[in-house]
């Protein structure tokens, strides 16, 4: 199934299985809590000119990487990402 994920000015596109749009909810509070625990060393932290993590930059890979290494680590579908940088419709 697809999901667009809003990033303001533009969004994403990604094939997920129909358990992410079930669950959608959950797995981003859970994404969320992953992305932003200090504890964790993934490639998505902004640093400060002492090395602090201080922030998280990240667009729709980052959510497929989590999807695809926990809640879909079992499964044989995995999300993948289909387009980025689709303008948002203005009217």
């Amino acid at each position: 199934m697809k999901l667009i994920i809003n990033f303001g000015p533009d969004c994403d596109t990604v094939d997920v299985p129909e358990i992410v749009i079930e669950k959608l909810r959950d797995y981003d509070i859970q994404f969320q809590k992953w992305l932003c625990d200090k504890s964790i060393d993934h490639d998505y932290w902004v640093y400060d000119e002492e090395g602090e993590k201080v922030g998280c930059q990240f667009r729709s890979e980052a959510f497929v990487e989590w999807l695809n290494v926990y809640p879909l680590k079992n499964s044989p579908e995995k999300a993948k990402v289909i387009s980025r940088y689709i303008p948002m419709l203005r009217y």
